[in-house]
């Protein structure tokens, strides 16, 4: 999206112009009104703090998306906040308004595109076959991860202030793959292993792929690479349950 003058919201310089734009219209509104007017002030306000929530979240996701492009187009976040103000259409101190500055801008779009994933993941409902549930999410974050390198890689480096940048929500797909391990350790398929080591196994599996995945494309030879491998361990898992002598 393209504008010619870069929007500001509330927050900005802009702000009290809004603020004072807004008031005189209400303002002329009660001057003339009666007693009945008076009660419906408050819906009044309601609305007009719900427009300005909707114009923030719309400048929010303008912006996240315009970031997205970005961080494509430069294989990372080597671009300046002026060229994301051009890209979106918002001035930069509306940028550095919502988020601060770049690594609050990067966090925030990381922590907006893993909550899909975590959000896909919890939306799935057991199927009757543990083995196949935890396949399907193993695979599900394997297949996201590898769609969005720009920002794996990102996730997995600190921030320029040593922090890093794992978002809150990477937590809540651990979460959904940690309860779909449980249900598989419950039907007994876990072989030798506890769930903990189990656990572990898996997730070292899914995070090695998908570094090779991106770091060594050539390495998977092909689309169903991380289904052989994942399959591969299940089966391992299967044949430890009877070890031969």
């Amino acid at each position: 999206m393209s504008h010619s003058s870069p929007r500001e919201l509330p927050g900005d310089a802009g702000a009290a112009r809004l603020d004072e734009s807004i008031h005189g219209v209400v303002s002329s509104e009660e001057s003339g009104a009666s007693a009945a007017a008076d009660v419906s002030a408050p819906p009044a306000r309601s609305r007009q703090a719900e427009r300005r929530e909707r114009q923030r979240q719309e400048a929010r996701r303008t912006i996240l998306d315009a970031t997205e492009a970005l961080m494509i187009e430069h294989n990372g976040s080597d671009f300046s906040i002026r060229a994301l103000g051009k890209r979106a259409g918002y001035s930069a101190p509306t940028v550095y308004h919502y988020f601060g500055d770049k690594d609050g801008l990067i966090e925030a779009l990381l922590e907006e595109r893993v909550s899909r994933l975590a959000e896909e993941l919890a939306s799935v409902a057991p199927t009757g076959d543990a083995q196949a549930d935890l396949r399907a999410m193993i695979l599900a974050y394997f297949d996201f991860s590898v769609s969005h390198p720009t920002f794996t890689r990102l996730m997995w480096t600190l921030s320029r202030k040593g922090e890093s940048r794992e978002p809150e929500s990477m937590e809540r797909v651990r979460s959904c793959i940690g309860d779909a391990v449980d249900r598989f350790g419950a039907s007994g398929q876990l072989g030798v292993f506890d769930r903990d080591s189990a656990g572990r196994i898996l997730w070292a599996l899914a995070y090695g792929l998908v570094s090779l995945h991106i770091s060594q494309p050539e390495f998977t030879l092909d689309d169903s690479f991380a289904e052989r491998a994942l399959d591969a361990l299940f089966l391992g898992m299967a044949e430890m349950e009877n070890p031969s002598s």
